[in-house]
This record gives C-alpha cells, sequence and structure tokens, in this order.
C-alpha cells in the first residue's frame, strides 16, 4: 500500500514565513548605544539595572506569540520532567508556531468547539490546583495575578479552546495518514 499523505506545503510556507520574520525583526531593532542614552536623559534617576517587559516574537492569524510564551513553554515542560537538553530554542519556537497554526486553521475551517467540555475542564483544572495546593481561590487569584475568579477562569477558557482547536485540527490533517509497518522499515533502512 503507498503511502497517502497530506501536503503540507501551505503550512510549511506559513511557518518558514514567520521565522523569517520572527529573525528579521530580531536582526532589525537598533541598538542604542549607552552613551547617546545618557547624553539624552532629561530625568535624574538613572536605573542600574534594565528590564525588557516583553516583546512580540510572531503572529499567526489572531495569535499573538511573546517571548514569555516561548519562556512559559519551556517552563512548563521542565515541570513535567522533559529532558530539554538535546532541543533548541528554536525547535520549540518552531512547535509553539506549529500549535498556533493549527489552531488558526481550525478557526478557518470552522471546527465547533465544545464549550461545555472546556468550562468543565476549566473547573476539573481548578479544583485540581486547589485539591493540590491545599489552598483556597483567593490564593489562586493571587499566584496567578489576576483580578478576579472570571478573569482566572476566562484566560483558563482560552488555553484549553486554542489547545482543543490544535488538536482537533491535527487529528484532521494527519487523521488520514496510513503508514505500514514495511514502510518504516524501509525509511530507518535508508538513514545513513
Amino acid at each position: 500500500m503507498q503511502l497517502r499523505t497530506i501536503n503540507f506545503k501551505s503550512i510549511t510556507k506559513a511557518l518558514s514565513l514567520c521565522c523569517f520574520l520572527y529573525v528579521g525583526a530580531v536582526g532589525a531593532q537598533e541598538i542604542i548605544s549607552d552613551e547617546v542614552v545618557k547624553k539624552n536623559l532629561k530625568d535624574t534617576v538613572v536605573s542600574a539595572t534594565r528590564l525588557k517587559a516583553d516583546g512580540v516574537a510572531a503572529v499567526v492569524g489572531d495569535f499573538v506569540v511573546l517571548e514569555s510564551d516561548l519562556d512559559r513553554e519551556i517552563a512548563q515542560l521542565e515541570a513535567q520532567g522533559a529532558d530539554l537538553s538535546e532541543v533548541t530554542r528554536c525547535e520549540l519556537f518552531g512547535l509553539l508556531l506549529e500549535k498556533k497554526l493549527y489552531a488558526h486553521q481550525a478557526i478557518q475551517d470552522s471546527i465547533m468547539v465544545n464549550e461545555l467540555y472546556i468550562k468543565s475542564l476549566v473547573d476539573q483544572q481548578i479544583q485540581g490546583i486547589l485539591a493540590q495546593s491545599r489552598q483556597d481561590m483567593d490564593w489562586l487569584i493571587k499566584y496567578y495575578k489576576k483580578d478576579s475568579e472570571q478573569a482566572l477562569r476566562d484566560e483558563m477558557y482560552e488555553i484549553n479552546k486554542n489547545g482543543y482547536l490544535e488538536q482537533e485540527m491535527r487529528k484532521k490533517v494527519i487523521g488520514e495518514v496510513e503508514v505500514t509497518p514495511e514502510e518504516v522499515r524501509t525509511f530507518f533502512n535508508e538513514i545513513p
């Protein structure tokens, strides 16, 4: 049986374009020397340390990917016990973009989201966190630096909804791909 594949040409082009734009944006930033900054200072207060708040790493459809999103993804993988010694930030950034591309395409393809399922998932996650931490909702709101319980629930809803869209689109794209054991053997035998 022949290997059935899906044409990823448009997804690959979009991912390449996002990486190109990211690299171009990073390389296009102007570096101003400290001497120029000191000459133009009108304020008498000089901060000893500088802190970059956050920066836009990429935009995929309506999704904005921040540099802190990549840092958060790395921290989350480390917390889950993943070994990241063989993985570069660029590879993780590519995976993050891939997730956003799947979620964006799911929206374009009008994949429906089961809102009750997502809301129940958020409830389960909140109850699980509270049970594991043995704290109350006020502690959880402060921990996640939110103004209210609803703001926390809204953010968790968006995160879970985007994850659901990404999973459903991934199933749709690769669900019909069939690979036989013989094709796997042939592939690995051809590796130098």
